[in-house]
């Protein structure tokens, strides 16, 4: 008999991936299932593309009319097993509305209101990486299976985006806000390379291996700079510069499909914390990871599981780009 789960994980990208080889171990033990997963705007599009689920739903945050006919939605089904992985209480307490008997949810504190619902609730302990408490989930939930799949995009659908870049090997850096302390997080440290700094260390790096940049979303100083000043420009995304040993791509605004396909080609990636780390596990990837010291045991609930990987601190980017370089040479 078909079994039916309920999945909340109503935040980023990077919190999806990192949660998919539960909800894959999950789809394994059962073998007949149907998962129904509630997402939020920020990663219901790359959602539908990985291919597990059989129904997704945006939580929706504001209109009220949208509120209820999302719980009227959610309550016409009955459910064999409910899981909170975002630990939210938004999404918690929307399980109180839907009718299944096995609610398992994370938390970072509890709430007398889970017991009454009968909430299985496991708190958020935050020196605990997160896929140990995700397996005492499943393993409260009578689904006896070890979490494992940690590779699984290498199955995912190759979108071939690399095949714009006429490399087949290269360091990849990730250039995006979290490098500049303005434009993220104000109370971390602040790397903000310079265009000079940066460029000296693009030429550093690109004596060993080709590079290949690829940049967020958000409009950034220096890589505009970089782009009327270093690269030309050969696509409406790609940029390069073969002036040097090796080749230097520029890459503007990739999708995530985009940078999943350049990351099957990638050597070593250098970035700050997110998505793109958790994504390069599927690919034996090696891994720079730039992180804020004073949060290290925040990272290290997500990064765990990961292979082939190291972390350096936040610092202003003289300090940094030596450890980084330090790090390719010793890989």
């Amino acid at each position: 008999m078909k079994k039916n789960i309920l999945i909340f994980r109503t935040d980023r990208i990077g919190d999806l991936i990192l949660t998919c080889p539960t909800i894959i171990t999950i789809k394994k033990y059962f073998k007949k299932i149907k998962i129904t997963l509630i997402v939020s705007n920020r990663n219901y599009e790359y959602a539908k593309k990985l291919n597990i689920f059989d129904q997704i739903y945006i939580f929706p945050k504001k209109n009220i009319f949208k509120k209820i006919n999302f719980l009227f939605e959610l309550r016409r089904a009955s459910y064999d097993y409910i899981f909170v992985f975002d630990g939210k209480e938004r999404s918690i307490i929307t399980t109180a509305f839907c009718r299944s008997k096995n609610k398992f949810a994370i938390t970072p504190k509890t709430n007398f209101i889970y017991k009454i619902f009968k909430i299985n609730f496991f708190i958020d302990d935050i020196n605990t990486n997160l896929n140990s408490i995700f397996q005492k989930m499943l393993d409260s939930s009578n689904i006896v299976k070890k979490i494992n799949n940690y590779k699984f995009l290498a199955n995912k659908k190759n979108n071939y985006f690399s095949n714009n870049i006429s490399l087949n090997s290269y360091i990849h850096l990730h250039i995006d806000e979290k490098w500049f302390s303005n434009l993220y997080i104000k109370t971390y440290t602040d790397i903000n390379p310079s265009y000079d700094q940066f460029i000296e260390f693009l030429i550093s790096i690109s004596a060993r291996d080709n590079v290949v940049i690829t940049t967020g979303n958000k409009e950034i100083e220096l890589i505009n700079l970089l782009k009327n000043k270093f690269f030309e420009k050969t696509s409406d995304k790609t940029f390069v510069n073969k002036k040097f040993k090796n080749s230097i791509f520029l890459i503007i605004k990739p999708s995530f499909e985009d940078i999943e396909s350049i990351l099957r080609n990638t050597k070593i990636l250098i970035a700050c914390h997110g998505a793109i780390t958790h994504a390069s596990n599927s690919f034996n990837v090696k891994k720079i990871d730039i992180l804020e010291k004073s949060k290290e045991n925040f990272y290290k609930r997500f990064s765990s599981y990961l292979d082939n990987y190291c972390a350096i601190y936040r610092n202003n980017f003289d300090v940094v780009k030596s450890e980084i370089y330090q790090k390719i040479m010793s890989l």
